[in-house]
């Protein structure tokens, strides 16, 4: 072999080995760091991600937090956590007394609890029964019933009785229902007796709380 060609190899394989030296000690270390770098910046990316989804949500629950908030406090004014009976009263009589009602009687009973009744789902609303009487003409009545219907308090109608009478005057036997998440239990020597007073004028009403047998109920 000639000088020239053996430089010539010489310099082929030492150019081989420095290749080889530049990749393992240089160009090979950067590229793990390279990849790791990668890797870190899409896992961050993916962060971002589910942080804008989580920050999306979050936007939104607040933009609906007010209205939830307003449909928290109806349904608690619609099914209370107390029987709230003195109230009930007002406001039936309040709508009597614009509906043009001449009488209008209130007797309700005890709430009827799980325990007591036996037929009332556990943690289901304890059910408090009204018997209520209205005298009145036949579009007052109807005006009555929408507007005790219409409530903010949940009053379920089970039964509307008409008792003998001319369009002009008549009488009304209703039975309902409202309900309340957490009915006080009442002592069976309790009566409550409430002579005819005029609460509003133009509208005579009678309220009166005697306890009974719970009625056993199912939830509406």
């Amino acid at each position: 072999m000639t000088l020239g060609r053996r430089s010539i190899v010489i310099g082929v394989v030492a150019a081989i080995l420095v290749l080889l030296l530049w990749w393992f000690l240089l160009w090979s270390p950067q590229r793990k760091k390279i990849d790791d770098a990668k890797a870190r910046t899409d896992t961050a990316q993916q962060q971002i991600g589910q942080l804008r989804v989580t920050l999306s949500r979050l936007q939104e629950l607040k933009r609906t937090e007010a209205l939830k908030r307003s449909q928290i406090e109806a349904l608690r004014v619609a099914v209370p956590d107390q029987p709230n009976l003195a109230q009930f009263i007002l406001d039936a009589n309040d709508a009597a007394n614009k509906a043009g009602i001449d009488f209008l009687s209130v007797t309700p009973s005890p709430p009827a609890t799980a325990a007591a009744g036996g037929g009332t789902a556990a943690g289901a609303p304890a059910a408090i029964n009204l018997a209520m009487s209205i005298t009145g003409g036949y579009f007052q009545v109807l005006d009555f019933v929408n507007r005790l219907t219409d409530l903010p308090r949940i009053v379920v109608i089970d039964n509307l009785s008409l008792a003998a009478g001319d369009s002009s005057n008549m009488t009304v036997s209703i039975t309902a229902r409202m309900f309340t998440t957490s009915a006080a239990p009442v002592a069976p020597s309790t009566t409550v007796a409430a002579a005819p007073t005029t609460t509003v004028p133009g509208v005579t009403t009678t309220t009166s709380a005697t306890p009974a047998a719970p009625t056993t109920t199912g939830a509406p």
